[in-house]
């Protein structure tokens, strides 16, 4: 009984593993083949690139969809229709000639990741409760093997076959995979909802009392700020070493794979050392904020220096890792009875920050590159005052949880 339920965790790790891996690998594309598909729609780059503002509109369309359909439907039907949704979105924006049609996929797949992301969320919170952090971290990392994975199937693609279609449709058919091993497996779903009005007053009660709590609040801050530090830095950090460094922006735009690569990393070795118990969630996530502001104010102070740019990225990607998966991952496990509704709000938090945060660029001509880049240190440093509140809010029973 035992290995099978240890096969059966197994399946389930994997399962959501692929199905990062895929959003990963999609959500990449877009903006790796933009070129082609504005050449496809018969629009210039600059009209072309609205399709990220449409996605990312799409996504929190879809994060607050999902907080009341998740009240109604199983998280495992949620996350299958992310995965249709991005694979059919994909798939469009591919093969479309016509620009409102590229438009509406790209907005499909914004709805995608909403939908898979509260989905995989409570799945993963009702199965995996005891080592969360560790198995997020796993999870995460394989999104981020996913983003590496899309641009070199689109090059491959492009160089052996002259085919745009060739990674879109690998992508969709992971994502096709995935949908199968996910309706094969009996996953874990919420209680049952209220049926009468009673029950159903009482429950707008217990989510009312959650919503009070500032420890939840708390978290949803150093979520935002630490997302903020994440999507500030790789958004500019090729521009800023490209701006500051003499050299082509063939040579600058690498530095980015290599903050994506140490971020992979990172959630990796998080998952491995709380996994084995070598510390605790809290000490990891101040390791991280310590390492990652550090490292963050080292490529402020040296853009220009190919090499220290280059490495530090790295070791900001290594640093930064762990931040979204560990903080995801205590408040998850602490409103578990509340999960649909609580990842809503911390995701929606997230996906506000990506729409606002990019255009710190705006004061690169009034502040310089040194000080844009310096803000997400800045931000990651301010990440620790409301994670040390909410540590002393947690209740003392979880003050000192080891994730393994």
């Amino acid at each position: 009984m035992l290995t099978r339920a240890l096969s059966h965790r197994r399946l389930l790790l994997i399962t959501l593993g692929l199905t990062y891996i895929t959003l990963g690998m999609l959500g990449t594309l877009p903006s790796a083949s933009l070129v082609r598909l504005a050449s496809n729609t018969h629009v210039s780059l600059e009209v072309a690139g609205g399709l990220f503002i449409i996605s990312a509109i799409g996504g929190m369309l879809g994060v607050v969809l999902s907080g009341f359909l998740i009240r109604s439907i199983r998280p495992k039907y949620l996350l299958i229709l992310g995965l249709f949704f991005v694979g059919s979105g994909s798939t469009t924006i591919v093969l479309t000639s016509s620009f409102p049609v590229l438009l509406l996929g790209q907005m499909v797949i914004g709805l995608a990741f909403g939908f898979v992301d509260i989905g995989l969320n409570t799945i993963a919170t009702l199965a995996f409760q005891e080592t969360l952090s560790s198995d997020l971290n796993t999870i995460h990392g394989l999104f981020g093997l996913g983003a590496l994975l899309g641009p070199l199937l689109l090059a491959f693609g492009l160089h052996f076959f002259n085919s745009l279609e060739f990674s879109y449709f690998i992508g969709a058919g992971v994502a096709a995979i995935t949908i199968l091993l996910v309706l094969l497996q009996r996953l874990p779903e919420l209680a049952r909802q209220a049926t009468n009005v009673e029950q159903q007053r009482a429950a707008n009660r217990e989510l009312r009392k959650v919503l009070r709590q500032g420890f939840l609040w708390l978290m949803v801050l150093q979520l935002s700020i630490a997302s903020a530090a994440e999507i500030g830095f790789r958004s500019w950090i090729v521009t800023a070493v490209s701006q500051s460094a003499p050299t082509s922006l063939v040579l600058a735009a690498p530095v980015a794979t290599a903050f994506f690569l140490g971020m992979t990393a990172g959630r990796f070795g998080g998952a491995q050392v709380l996994r084995r118990g070598w510390i605790s969630e809290a000490s990891l996530l101040y390791a991280a904020l310590v390492g990652g502001t550090f490292w963050s104010f080292i490529v402020a102070l040296f853009p220009g220096q190919l090499l220290i740019s280059y490495v530090a990225s790295a070791l900001v990607g290594c640093f930064y890792g762990p931040l979204y998966p560990g903080i995801m991952a205590i408040t998850s496990r602490r409103f578990v009875n509340a999960i649909g509704p609580v990842s809503s709000i911390l995701i929606i938090s997230t996906d506000t920050t990506s729409m606002i945060v990019p255009a710190m660029g705006l004061l690169i001509p009034s502040l310089g590159i040194n000080w844009v880049m310096a803000i997400p240190a800045l931000c990651c440093a301010l990440v620790v005052l409301p994670m040390a509140l909410a540590h002393r809010a947690q209740p003392q029973g979880q003050t000192g949880h080891h994730d393994g």
